[in-house]
């Protein structure tokens, strides 16, 4: 057992000491006024081994009451900080006593003014070494000492917030400056109950606080900022290695740990977080937020994503302009005209410009193109070789895939991809495009309820008014093709700034595209085939085909009298009812 020894005031042992420097010691002139450095700095000088005594109160009273005025500190908490200003590193218990020339157990009486200040976030917790060994200690938060240096209190950061996007955005801004070095749980929750408990008017933070474990509270946070970062991407959820990593080897917290595996967690039973589910099988060691969660805690909150930028690109939905292949396509005069000009439009050195003048303008900024037209003229293409050609990045919707037989999943389904595109457009350099091939089967005109199924009736409306709005709401591009305008709603036509139609090539660009897609006919036999029939481009691809696949299995060249067959196979008889589609024998 040690034994206490004595304290002995600290001897000085500079080079200069042999000569007895204390008896030549200039006598301390107080200066009119004083500044927090200047007032700090004697109240340092005096507190050095002084054990806090009578006599140590009374030399720096004058210092002192400025400094309570200007910094609203106690005195106390006014000579703890200027230590740690001095000493540039986290200060234990034993570092005070040292500096005091007192005892540790002795310092260790003032631990409320410690945590006061750690509650008005001018301290932190951190490890402080100390005898070869590393102990319990304090450092100035980031940014006092730039304060005091330019005779300011020190303002820490305001906590209080307007919505969950403010909430959330500084949530992961806070932790992300955090080093590994200087992670420390303890000061993350109490920074994180600060902040929950400073933005009460939020829906998230009012149900956190029904939560008394506070290790409950940080851990919805916790996942909450792993959604923040890789959302909707392959690397999404928090697992039970990082859960490990953050919160300590203690009782409580293993029981955590194995309710997280059980699912039996209490924020599992709330409905808040839930084991992730990987091809059909839930994993019992990553969690993610549930759909409640985010619908109900987090609905106007658009994820940063910051650690999977790229992760979008995985998704199945979004095609990459860079995977697109040049090909040639070929327009009527008018097409031709509309095409190049919203082409021109949609270019990276234009698009922004135009945007910006509509927003000043007060005029919504969002552009909307429909294309239109008979099957086969080039619609779909047209998008993919736009979207080339501008360097910008495709998500294709596939319109089945959002029907769903539940009631109001349909009407959720759509707006994801909206707020999806929302997200991929604050996550690209360059603004990608909203695309609804044969959009006909979802923009089409809403229907009068009281049929043979008003539920199906009000749902189908529902999910076009959601449509409408996000097309109001708009600020990036939209295209969507249809074969069928006569089904689409009078609301859809007038949300569409820009209509294209698609007809029939005339004869001169039917045979430009003749000879593009069979390289080895001749102009004049091209031009027949354009003024014999009236095929779209789409039907001329077809003929190519099938001759391409004849030539592979017999070997032969394509005479005229052969495409004119082909030709004729492409044609169906309107007027037998009976038509058939497919190989003629």
């Amino acid at each position: 057992m040690k034994t206490h020894r004595p304290h002995r005031k600290r001897q000085k042992t500079d080079i200069f000491s042999e000569f007895n420097l204390d008896k030549y010691e200039p006598v301390y002139v107080e200066p009119k006024e004083y500044t927090i450095i200047t007032a700090l700095d004697r109240v340092l000088d005096q507190a050095r081994l002084s054990e806090l005594s009578d006599d140590f109160w009374t030399t720096v009273k004058r210092p002192m009451a400025y400094l309570r005025e200007h910094l609203e500190l106690t005195n106390i908490q006014i000579v703890l900080l200027a230590i740690m200003v001095e000493e540039g590193e986290p200060v234990s218990w034993g570092g005070f006593g040292e500096f005091l020339g007192t005892s540790r157990l002795n310092t260790m009486c003032y631990s409320e003014e410690i945590e006061e200040l750690v509650t008005k976030r001018w301290l932190i917790k951190g490890a402080a070494h100390e005898r070869d060994s590393y102990w319990e200690g304090f450092k100035l938060e980031h940014g006092v000492v730039t304060a005091l240096r330019h005779n300011k209190p020190f303002v820490p950061e305001k906590l209080e917030v307007s919505n969950e996007q403010e909430f959330m955005d500084k949530l992961e801004r806070h932790m992300s400056n955090i080093g590994r070095q200087d992670f420390n749980r303890e000061n993350d929750e109490t920074w994180m109950m600060q902040l929950v408990e400073a933005n009460q008017h939020l829906a998230l933070c009012q149900e956190l606080q029904r939560y008394k474990d506070i290790h409950e509270k940080t851990l919805f946070l916790q996942i909450a900022l792993d959604y923040a970062q890789y959302a909707d991407s392959e690397n999404e959820g928090l697992t039970l290695l990082t859960i490990d990593e953050i919160y300590p080897d203690d009782w409580e917290c293993n029981c955590m740990r194995r309710a997280l595996k059980n699912g039996t967690h209490t924020l599992m039973k709330a409905g808040l977080i839930e084991q992730k589910c990987e091809d059909g099988i839930a994993n019992t060691e990553l969690y993610v937020l549930t759909h409640k969660a985010k619908s109900e805690l987090l609905s106007e909150y658009i994820p940063s994503r910051s650690q999977c930028l790229s992760t979008l690109r995985n998704n199945k939905s979004l095609k990459a302009f860079t995977e697109i292949k040049e090909k040639s396509l070929f327009y009527n005069s008018t097409e031709g005209d509309q095409i190049a000009n919203l082409t021109d439009m949609l270019s990276q050195n234009n698009l922004q410009d135009i945007q910006q003048r509509l927003e000043e303008e007060g005029m919504r900024k969002g552009l909307t193109c429909l294309f239109y037209g008979a099957p086969g003229t080039g619609k779909t293409e047209t998008v993919l070789q736009i979207a080339r050609q501008t360097g910008r990045d495709i998500m294709q919707i596939d319109i089945a895939g959002l029907r769903n037989k539940f009631v109001g999943e349909t009407e959720k389904n759509v707006k994801a991809i909206f707020t999806q595109y929302r997200k991929l457009c604050k996550n690209s350099d360059v603004m990608p495009i909203l695309f609804f091939n044969e959009a006909d089967a979802i923009f089409n005109k809403r229907t009068n309820i009281g049929g043979s199924n008003p539920t199906v009736e009000k749902m189908e409306n529902s999910t076009q008014n959601i449509i409408l709005q996000e097309m109001d709401n708009l600020d990036g591009i939209l295209i969507a093709t249809t074969n069928l305008t006569y089904n689409l709603d009078s609301a859809f036509d007038r949300r569409f700034l820009f209509k294209v139609q698609f007809k029939n090539p005339e004869t001169d660009v039917k045979a430009k595209i003749w000879r593009t897609m069979l390289k080895r006919i001749s102009e004049s036999d091209a031009l027949t085939l354009a003024k014999r029939y009236d095929f779209s481009g789409g039907q001329i691809e077809n003929i190519a085909r099938k001759q391409s696949i004849d030539y592979v299995l017999y070997g032969k060249e394509t005479t005229l009298e052969d495409l004119d067959r082909y030709c004729k196979a492409e044609l169906l008889d309107k007027g037998d009812a009976r038509t058939t589609i497919g190989f003629k024998l």
